[in-house]
Protein backbone atom coordinates (compact mmCIF):
# COMPACT_ATOMS: atom_id res chain seq x y z
CA UNK A 1 0.00 0.00 0.00
CA UNK A 2 1.55 3.29 -1.09
CA UNK A 3 1.34 6.13 1.35
CA UNK A 4 0.43 9.49 -0.06
CA UNK A 5 2.22 12.59 1.13
CA UNK A 6 -0.20 15.06 2.70
CA UNK A 7 0.14 18.68 1.77
CA UNK A 8 0.64 20.79 4.90
CA UNK A 9 -1.19 24.08 4.65
CA UNK A 10 -0.38 27.17 6.67
CA UNK A 11 -3.04 29.08 8.57
CA UNK A 12 -2.94 31.82 5.92
CA UNK A 13 -3.56 29.25 3.18
CA UNK A 14 -6.45 27.69 5.10
CA UNK A 15 -7.94 31.16 5.52
CA UNK A 16 -7.38 31.76 1.80
CA UNK A 17 -9.21 28.58 0.82
CA UNK A 18 -12.11 29.44 3.14
CA UNK A 19 -12.34 32.89 1.52
CA UNK A 20 -12.06 31.33 -1.94
CA UNK A 21 -14.97 28.97 -1.29
CA UNK A 22 -17.10 31.73 0.24
CA UNK A 23 -16.51 34.01 -2.76
CA UNK A 24 -17.30 31.16 -5.15
CA UNK A 25 -20.56 30.31 -3.36
CA UNK A 26 -21.60 33.98 -3.23
CA UNK A 27 -20.86 34.48 -6.94
CA UNK A 28 -22.85 31.41 -7.96
CA UNK A 29 -25.68 32.39 -5.61
CA UNK A 30 -25.86 35.94 -6.94
CA UNK A 31 -25.86 34.64 -10.53
CA UNK A 32 -28.74 32.25 -9.84
CA UNK A 33 -30.76 34.79 -7.87
CA UNK A 34 -30.32 37.51 -10.47
CA UNK A 35 -31.18 35.17 -13.32
CA UNK A 36 -34.23 33.50 -11.81
CA UNK A 37 -35.62 36.30 -9.66
CA UNK A 38 -34.35 39.44 -11.39
CA UNK A 39 -36.58 41.81 -13.30
CA UNK A 40 -34.17 42.25 -16.19
CA UNK A 41 -34.97 41.28 -19.74
CA UNK A 42 -33.14 37.99 -20.24
CA UNK A 43 -34.11 37.80 -23.87
CA UNK A 44 -31.95 40.77 -24.85
CA UNK A 45 -28.48 40.14 -26.21
CA UNK A 46 -26.98 42.88 -24.01
CA UNK A 47 -27.96 40.93 -20.88
CA UNK A 48 -26.09 37.85 -22.09
CA UNK A 49 -23.02 39.86 -23.11
CA UNK A 50 -22.83 41.52 -19.68
CA UNK A 51 -23.44 38.20 -17.91
CA UNK A 52 -20.76 36.45 -19.98
CA UNK A 53 -18.27 39.27 -19.36
CA UNK A 54 -18.76 39.22 -15.59
CA UNK A 55 -18.68 35.42 -15.53
CA UNK A 56 -15.42 35.35 -17.49
CA UNK A 57 -13.78 38.03 -15.32
CA UNK A 58 -14.75 36.37 -12.05
CA UNK A 59 -13.75 32.92 -13.35
CA UNK A 60 -10.31 34.28 -14.23
CA UNK A 61 -10.15 35.94 -10.80
CA UNK A 62 -11.03 32.70 -9.02
CA UNK A 63 -8.45 30.70 -11.01
CA UNK A 64 -5.76 33.30 -10.26
CA UNK A 65 -6.77 33.34 -6.58
CA UNK A 66 -6.51 29.54 -6.38
CA UNK A 67 -3.01 29.65 -7.89
CA UNK A 68 -2.01 32.46 -5.53
CA UNK A 69 -3.30 30.63 -2.46
CA UNK A 70 -1.56 27.43 -3.47
CA UNK A 71 1.79 29.24 -3.93
CA UNK A 72 1.33 31.68 -1.04
CA UNK A 73 4.55 30.74 0.75
CA UNK A 74 6.74 29.70 -2.18
CA UNK A 75 10.28 30.84 -1.31
CA UNK A 76 8.83 33.21 1.34
CA UNK A 77 8.39 35.89 -1.31
CA UNK A 78 5.89 38.72 -1.61
CA UNK A 79 4.56 38.03 -5.11
CA UNK A 80 1.53 35.87 -4.40
CA UNK A 81 0.36 37.72 -1.27
CA UNK A 82 0.49 40.98 -3.27
CA UNK A 83 -1.50 39.33 -6.07
CA UNK A 84 -4.21 38.50 -3.52
CA UNK A 85 -4.20 42.05 -2.16
CA UNK A 86 -4.48 43.54 -5.67
CA UNK A 87 -7.36 41.16 -6.42
CA UNK A 88 -9.02 42.37 -3.22
CA UNK A 89 -9.03 45.92 -4.61
CA UNK A 90 -10.24 44.77 -8.04
CA UNK A 91 -13.15 42.62 -6.95
CA UNK A 92 -13.55 40.43 -3.91
CA UNK A 93 -12.32 42.55 -1.01
CA UNK A 94 -12.00 39.62 1.43
CA UNK A 95 -8.87 38.38 -0.34
CA UNK A 96 -7.00 41.09 1.57
CA UNK A 97 -7.15 38.92 4.74
CA UNK A 98 -5.00 35.99 3.52
CA UNK A 99 -2.85 38.39 1.50
CA UNK A 100 -1.81 40.51 4.46
CA UNK A 101 -1.51 37.43 6.66
CA UNK A 102 0.92 35.84 4.20
CA UNK A 103 2.92 39.09 3.96
CA UNK A 104 3.40 38.98 7.71
CA UNK A 105 4.36 35.29 7.69
CA UNK A 106 6.69 35.69 4.71
CA UNK A 107 8.57 38.62 6.25
CA UNK A 108 12.24 37.85 5.43
CA UNK A 109 13.59 39.73 8.47
CA UNK A 110 11.43 37.60 10.75
CA UNK A 111 12.44 34.36 8.99
CA UNK A 112 16.18 35.06 8.74
CA UNK A 113 18.39 32.72 10.83
CA UNK A 114 20.58 35.49 12.29
CA UNK A 115 17.55 37.04 14.08
CA UNK A 116 16.60 33.78 15.81
CA UNK A 117 17.23 33.52 19.51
Amino acid sequence: MASSKKLKLSAAQICGWIVWWLVTIVLIGVAFISYFFGDSQTDSSLFWVVLATFAALYTIQQILAAIAIRHLHTNNNYVWPIVLIVMAFLGSFVYVIPGIWALIVNNPQRNSPENSN
